[in-house]
């Protein structure tokens, strides 16, 4: 009987998708190499499908994400409560997709952005 191999799931912050999604000529090979690197296992929040469609104005991002290996993580009270309490990073959005993670049990996320370094538990890779 074959064993079912486990995967440490990441989170994949917006700008790393959002550089895959548009090809973004200075960081979307990076982005790809990333993803591709970390499937399966990547998860993200409910909130980066609708800041990606801002950013893009995409629809159907939740097949597109689904094709390309990201779970859609729920954006509940719990989160926002959560959010609501960390001092870091600053940034209000940055404190829920943290949330998210920490409410997932995700310590690893995949993002260029540098807030959330030094966060006590949570490794960034870009």
């Amino acid at each position: 009987m074959r064993r079912k191999r486990r995967y440490e799931r990441r989170y994949v912050d917006v700008n790393v998708l959002y550089y895959y999604l548009t090809a973004n000529e200075a960081f979307g090979e990076r982005a790809k190499r990333l993803l591709e690197l970390y499937t399966p296992g990547l998860a993200t929040s409910a909130l980066t499908v609708w800041l990606l469609h801002v950013l893009t104005g995409l629809e159907k991002l939740d097949v597109i994400l689904e094709e390309i290996g990201v779970e859609i993580l729920p954006l509940t009270g719990g989160v926002l409560r959560r959010a609501r309490l960390l001092t870091r990073p600053g940034d209000y959005e940055d404190r829920i997709h943290l949330a998210t993670m920490m409410e997932n049990g995700i310590s690893t996320v995949l993002s260029n952005d540098k807030d959330f370094d030094d966060i006590p538990g949570v490794t960034r890779i870009f």
